[in-house]
């Protein structure tokens, strides 16, 4: 992967998924700038009451971002086109695998929660910097930065 790879707001690279062979480099995100993205998200959330970070996700999520990805310059990508991630595809990433979690969160009294975590961080550190929910839902986060 090179760190070198820019990226143009409207330019992107078609390819396939980041463990094929033949995948052009890309600047994925870093773990640092995505647990920055995580915290900057819980952050502006608690600030806006979680009504206007809502509203500001619908908003953005048709760009393949979040309000913290739109302020740390990163996108989601699909890993399959290369394409910015649809507005159905981040409310599914975003949205409906959070609410999965959280109910299998609740109904094991929290040892889920550990196990998540666990996970995605572990996830992160294999080919393409992806996180399982990203394996999940076929996803990629660049800096664009």
């Amino acid at each position: 992967m090179s760190s070198d790879t820019p990226f143009s707001a409207n330019s992107y690279p078609a390819f396939p998924a980041p463990d094929a062979a033949n995948a052009p480099s890309l600047r994925y995100a870093s773990f640092p700038h995505r647990l920055g993205g995580y915290a900057l998200d819980t952050v502006l959330a608690g600030l806006t009451l979680g009504i206007g970070w809502l509203i500001w996700s619908f908003v953005v999520w048709g760009e393949g971002q979040t309000p913290a990805k739109k302020i740390l310059k990163m996108r989601t990508l699909n890993a399959t086109t290369g394409t910015p991630a649809s507005w159905g595809h981040m409310a599914i990433r975003e949205f409906l695998v959070p609410l999965t979690v959280g109910t299998a969160i609740l109904l094991t009294s929290g040892i889920a929660w550990i196990v998540w975590i666990t996970l995605e961080i572990v996830f992160y550190f294999t080919k393409g910097n992806r996180t399982l929910r990203d394996l999940w839902v076929k996803t990629v986060i660049v800096n664009e930065a």
